[in-house]
């Protein structure tokens, strides 16, 4: 399944309804999908945020994973920061790696893409 974003204030919220609408019906874990959520949305406004033009989604389900590819055109390369208790900003990635299985980030030309993946 893919889907392309605009790259607005509304791509997040998108993403987000993209996700719970392929995942629900194809897995019976309601937790799992509401990580994916909770990723999708923080990669999509990671892009936004970056200054994307648009964005693209994938989401891959087998009887054994879930996929997620997020792809932007921005420039600049994703990095973990350090939040405090009280920052308003700089936890999307933490919130990525506490949540997913796994997760990379690879070059792409503009650009790049988040790969995350849980296991089943």
């Amino acid at each position: 399944m893919r889907t392309r974003l605009g790259a607005d204030l509304h791509a997040p919220r998108a993403a987000r309804r993209f996700v719970e609408t392929h995942l629900r019906p194809a897995l019976g874990d309601a937790e799992l999908v509401e990580d994916v959520v909770l990723v999708v949305s923080e990669l999509v406004t990671n892009a936004v945020q970056a200054g994307a033009t648009g964005v693209d989604l994938a989401l891959e389900v087998t009887p054994r994973r879930v996929v997620l590819v997020v792809e932007d055109d921005a420039e600049g390369w994703p990095t973990m920061a350090a939040a405090g208790s009280d920052a308003v900003e700089g936890r999307g990635l933490g919130i990525v790696d506490q949540v997913a299985d796994v997760w990379h980030v690879s070059a792409r030309a503009p650009g790049k893409r988040l790969t995350a993946a849980w296991d089943r």
